[in-house]
């Protein structure tokens, strides 16, 4: 996974692709964060699977987590589901209550 292939992932709404290549290296981006804008950051947090979170989470820096935390919400994402096929709303999920808090819980460290 590279910033070019996150870009263009993001830029086609490649939602599911990227979904794939999050869940195979999570702490891979943490070193891609600081390049990403903010929507492509939300489009990425919110595209990890549950059991790739944790490890995400953990390799980020604290003003990243802090960041991803903000990305839970559905509205972070609205400028590429605007125009998005219909299904495309599908590969997004809100975080679970364990998830926030072990957001929540990183921050506090």
């Amino acid at each position: 996974m590279t910033l070019a292939s996150v870009r263009a992932l993001v830029s086609r709404r490649a939602f599911a692709e990227l979904k794939a290549a999050l869940s195979a290296e999570p702490a891979r981006l943490a070193g891609l964060w600081p390049k990403l804008s903010p929507l492509e950051r939300a489009v990425c947090w919110r595209l990890l699977p549950p059991k790739s979170l944790a490890a995400a989470a953990k390799a980020l820096p604290a003003a990243a987590r802090w960041e991803a935390y903000l990305a839970s919400s559905i509205d972070c994402v609205a400028p590429l589901l605007e125009d998005a096929h219909i299904g495309a709303r599908a590969h997004f999920r809100a975080p679970t209550r364990r998830e926030a808090a072990l957001l929540r819980a990183e921050l506090e460290e």
